[in-house]
């Protein structure tokens, strides 16, 4: 079998949870079939040794474009003019529209896509001709500027993300629908994805967690955030968790450590009892060693894979019910707060308390061996071809 992969940045190396489940997605692909990338790189997301040196392992060839992604204002003025999504034309290129046309050329059983974006030049394509399409769904990205919209205390950035969601929405549809199939990335997203599409071949393929090398040190009695700050649920819930919890004088001396990439601009964080750790070479030791996650989300869509790897370690975890979407809640372990109030009721309790921090840390790592399991997964994915 011969499969194009089509992916809007480098898998790898892993910088966030979009890099970490690309990346999953390619393993899997690359276990049963002859695969081939094109791979796009933009500012934010270059294409480097690393990023050649790890992904050889599972392409055969790869095509690297670059795209130039950075915000045009009068681009963005013109698009919301014509009523286009402005998001979405960021990842289309006359440059990567040859490249395809090349590379459709070639005699490929399916093309996957490794997200919406991954599939926006396709449109402009007539499907019928292309080979069966499958797109990787990693969150409805219209709900997400729906929320943001609906957050919005500016009337007129309001009406402006207002308006976004909408023509995003609209091209968010027109392309999932040509799809041959969407694999969701949560029961949450499934449920939209059947509801709201005129084509309903939605299958829910979660993403592969691997056996960690370390396990939760369960004395450690603080608590953490980690997660990349260029992605806005992830400042939100930061801001949140200082300005709204750790002023609270019941736990405003516990230790709280905030990490991730660009969480160095949250260094006016810092106190005696907040410290801004920056971005960590290693995630998993930092979270073994760290105590609880607290991860407050208010927006977003799709699943956290910061807190599946946080749960596969066995490290107990403190989240929103939005936070947990496509997580089993009773059979995980995870912890639901979704207050300020609640939220400090939580921190108090797993402070206080190490058998309890045992007991649902050990319960969340069992739930990821059975539900997030590479072979799990895999034997999901495969299906989707009749393997």
């Amino acid at each position: 079998m011969k499969i194009l992969y089509i992916a809007p940045k480098p898998p790898a190396p892993i910088v966030d949870g979009g890099c970490f489940a690309m990346l999953e997605c390619l393993k899997g692909l690359a276990q049963f079939a002859e695969v081939d990338g094109i791979i796009l790189e933009t500012h934010k997301h270059p294409y480097t040794e690393e990023s050649a040196k790890i992904l050889r392992s599972y392409l055969k060839k790869e095509t690297i474009i670059h795209l130039k992604t950075e915000i045009n204002p009068t681009d963005a003025i013109l698009h919301f003019v014509r009523r286009k999504n402005y998001n979405l034309a960021r990842f289309q290129s006359d440059k990567l529209k040859h490249e395809l046309s090349k590379s459709l050329a070639e005699d490929y059983d399916y093309i996957v896509c490794d997200s919406l974006f991954a599939a926006a030049q396709l449109n402009q394509f007539d499907f019928n001709d292309l080979p069966p399409i499958i797109i990787r769904s990693h969150n409805i990205e219209s709900e997400i500027w729906k929320q943001q919209a609906n957050s919005e205390t500016s009337v007129l950035k309001r009406f402006y993300l207002r308006k976004l969601e909408s023509t995003l929405r609209k091209e968010e549809q027109e392309i999932l629908e040509k799809a041959a199939v969407i694999w969701s990335i949560s029961e949450e997203d499934q449920q939209w994805i059947e509801t709201n599409l005129k084509y309903r071949k939605a299958i829910l393929l979660p993403v592969s967690i691997a056996p960690p090398t370390y396990s939760a040190d369960y004395t450690q009695n603080g608590f953490f955030h980690l997660g990349s700050m260029n992605w806005r649920p992830n400042q939100e819930a930061v801001s949140f968790l200082v300005e709204k919890v750790w002023k609270n004088e019941a736990i405003s001396q516990f230790n709280l450590r905030i990490a991730g990439s660009k969480s160095e601009q949250y260094s006016h964080f810092n106190t005696d009892f907040i410290k801004v750790v920056g971005w960590v070479n290693d995630s998993n030791s930092f979270m073994a060693q760290s105590g609880t996650l607290v991860s407050p989300i208010q927006s977003g869509s799709g699943i956290r894979i910061k807190l599946l790897e946080a749960m596969a370690l066995g490290v107990p975890c403190i989240t929103t019910k939005l936070g947990a979407a496509g997580i089993d809640i009773e059979q995980s372990g995870i912890q639901i707060a979704d207050s300020p109030e609640s939220f400090i009721k939580q921190i108090l309790h797993f402070h206080q308390n190490q058998d309890f921090r045992q007991k649902v840390g050990e319960q969340s790592r069992n739930y990821i061996s059975k539900v997030h399991s590479f072979e799990t997964c895999n034997a999901l994915m495969k299906s989707t071809f009749g393997i």
